[in-house]
């Protein structure tokens, strides 16, 4: 249950996580540390973001191209971080907030946790005790992730000593399962 969360952090992520199945998973564990140093790796990335293989429509591999012209920024965001160069780059309250935002993840996968419709209906259920799905307004998804969810995220890690990338795995299980039994009646105790 969610109550796991607070009460046996570590548990919580160790059973969830446990039962995360992404087939493409060895696409993420084979080109995240090579990123932003080369574009085949880049380009994988947004395949495994995009959960459909090695298969990426035309018109999202020419938005894909599109921030890979943009890498230098990336790599200077890596180096020293700016929200300020991040948005002014990117404007991510425009659109493709969801793929902007895994940019952040990409430059630092540690700071900048992935976000997605799972982990926000995770997320959700375990602040306000509702399954609800991800806005379609990417302001709102943005401006969401920027300063509630990331800050939550990194805090919660950093408390209870967790590591980001399985939290990760754990809230995007956590996620789907609340999608597949969000029209059941459930009771819980949110924060």
């Amino acid at each position: 249950s969610i109550d796991g969360l607070n009460q046996n952090p570590q548990k919580f992520i160790d059973t969830w996580s446990s039962l995360y199945n992404y087939s493409l998973e060895k696409k993420y564990n084979t080109h995240i540390d090579s990123v932003l140093k080369n574009k085949i790796s880049f380009i994988e990335l947004f395949k495994w973001k995009n959960g459909t293989g090695d298969v990426i429509s035309k018109s999202k591999m020419k938005v894909v191209e599109g921030f890979y012209t943009k890498i230098d920024i990336l790599k200077s965001l890596k180096k020293e971080f700016s929200w300020e160069l991040f948005e002014d780059s990117f404007q991510p309250s425009k659109n493709s907030s969801i793929w902007k935002i895994f940019l952040l993840h990409l430059v630092k996968p540690n700071s900048f946790p992935i976000y997605d419709q799972h982990v926000f209906r995770f997320y959700s259920f375990y602040s306000k005790g509702e399954i609800e799905e991800i806005s379609s307004n990417h302001n709102v998804v943005y401006s969401t992730y920027k300063s509630d969810y990331r800050r939550w995220f990194n805090d919660y890690s950093k408390v209870h000593r967790l590591n980001p990338k399985l939290m990760d795995e754990s809230f995007f299980t956590f996620g789907q399962m609340l999608k597949k039994i969000k029209d059941y009646p459930i009771v819980t105790n949110p924060l």
